[in-house]
């Protein structure tokens, strides 16, 4: 039970830590909550390669082209 007990107190002082940072962070007046922001941007980025959201066709610029945007949002064939 003990070892139980010390990883539940370690993830309550984790969770405290998190909470205090990320309220920190989001004043942004000082030193240290630019680093705190700072902190929590590197822990909580996402690896390119996991990022669900990205998108190859951005990634890559094959998007529409200006002319093409127009005609299909107008919903002209061609």
């Amino acid at each position: 039970m003990a070892a139980r007990e010390r990883h539940i107190k370690r993830l309550e002082r984790s969770a405290r830590l998190t909470t205090l940072l990320a309220g920190k962070s989001s004043r942004n007046k000082t030193l240290s909550d630019k680093i705190c922001r700072f902190l929590v941007k590197r822990a909580t980025a996402v690896k390119p390669e996991d990022d669900f959201l990205r998108d190859p066709l951005i990634d890559n610029d094959q998007g529409f082209d200006p002319g093409e945007l127009d005609r299909f949002q107008r919903g002209e064939d061609g």
